[in-house]
């Protein structure tokens, strides 16, 4: 069966901050390299580069998911692309005088 819209829209979350917490805490570490932790200190400045990654990809990944879903056919039949004829096509050539 297939999974609805609500359950593609938690997948599409699940991975998008999976994938923002990864990316979150690489730029993190390279920003805490770089400039320093300052007054918060390096684990609240790494935990809110991740956490605010993690939410823009998983909000993202998630109405990215649902838009991009599609229904199942029904049986026997094909996409609407397969179905069509090619167009025809005339193909002129120069005149040989």
């Amino acid at each position: 069966m297939e999974p609805s819209n609500v359950e593609k829209m938690k997948m599409g979350a699940m991975m998008g901050g999976t994938v923002g917490l990864c990316v979150g805490f690489v730029f993190g570490t390279i920003n805490l390299i770089r400039f320093g932790s300052g007054t918060k200190g390096p684990i609240n400045m790494l935990s809110q580069y991740m956490i605010g990654s993690a939410a823009s990809f998983g909000f993202f990944m998630s109405i990215g998911s649902v838009i991009r879903s599609e229904g199942r056919l029904p049986a026997g039949a094909t996409p609407l692309q397969w179905n069509q004829k090619p167009l025809p096509i005339r193909i002129n050539k120069p005149n040989e005088d």
